[in-house]
């Protein structure tokens, strides 16, 4: 029988469980036929897409940024929310000590909503055809206005996709997997690590099968259309993952931001 704690999260909301994943993505069939569930066809590649990988791959895989975070601000601010950190993609008969708060979701959604793609589609529903991107989820929550040591890198776009924090305790991981690796994705990422254990003595991020080196409060570019993985073995790992808009003028906004350019 499972216990309280593990049905409810800290704020008393009853936790959404998401069935583990039976199939990896056919992007074939998304291209050519659809998903065989929603309908959704993969949209085709535009020129706007082409010019904005090409020019994205020259970044390269994992980049440094020129902007790092206030510590000390950030983690005065961040203790606000102690009490409001949910469980992260809480998957069926899985083991994963992950949390996290959302920072731009959904319109609506509060710090504990909107966290993974697949809870915002199990609660928001998609039409026949139509599907949920991540540049949808543009509405800034509480958090992202009360953290103000993160507006450095928020006020860089004029727009967001859906960006939270994640916190990863000791035994958390997220398995080798690819994010929308296709030509025609909608968002690309930038990521942070706030917290200073987040070195190879308490965590790691391995990025196309090789480990990266992370300095902390450091913001980086990452092509996580490549295979990815993380695993922590000490607690409180906080990492910032923000979904960008792909259009031109933010790609040469990262390009302009990027360490060496």
């Amino acid at each position: 029988m499972a216990h309280k704690d593990d049905e409810y999260t800290k704020d008393g909301k009853k936790i959404d469980w998401i069935p583990p994943r039976k199939n990896a993505p056919n992007y074939y069939k998304h291209y050519f036929v659809n998903d065989g569930v929603t309908g959704y066809k993969m949209p085709e590649p535009t020129m706007d897409d082409i010019r904005c990988e090409m020019q994205l791959q020259a970044i390269g895989d994992w980049a440094p940024l020129d902007i790092k975070i206030e510590k000390g601000l950030f983690h005065q601010e961040l203790k606000q929310f102690d009490d409001k950190w949910v469980p992260y993609l809480r998957r069926q008969g899985v083991t994963n000590d992950r949390e996290g708060l959302l920072l731009v979701g959904a319109e609506g959604d509060s710090v504990g909503d909107s966290l993974s793609m697949p809870e915002v589609r199990k609660r928001l529903g998609e039409k026949p055809g139509e599907r949920i991107l991540e540049k949808d989820l543009c509405y800034p929550t509480e958090a992202y206005h009360k953290l103000t040591a993160l507006h450095p890198i928020f006020n860089t776009f004029d727009k967001l996709g859906r960006c939270m924090l994640v916190k990863l305790n000791k035994g958390g991981w997220f398995p080798p997997h690819r994010d929308s690796p296709y030509l025609s994705r909608d968002c690309f990422r930038i990521v942070g690590f706030l917290s200073d254990n987040c070195g190879h003595q308490g965590f790691q991020w391995v990025h196309d099968y090789r480990p990266v080196n992370i300095e902390p409060m450091r913001l980086y570019y990452a092509d996580t259309r490549k295979t990815h993985r993380t695993a922590a073995w000490d607690d409180g790992l906080i990492h910032l993952v923000m979904n960008i808009p792909k259009t031109w003028e933010n790609v040469l906004k990262v390009l302009s931001i990027t360490e060496h350019h």
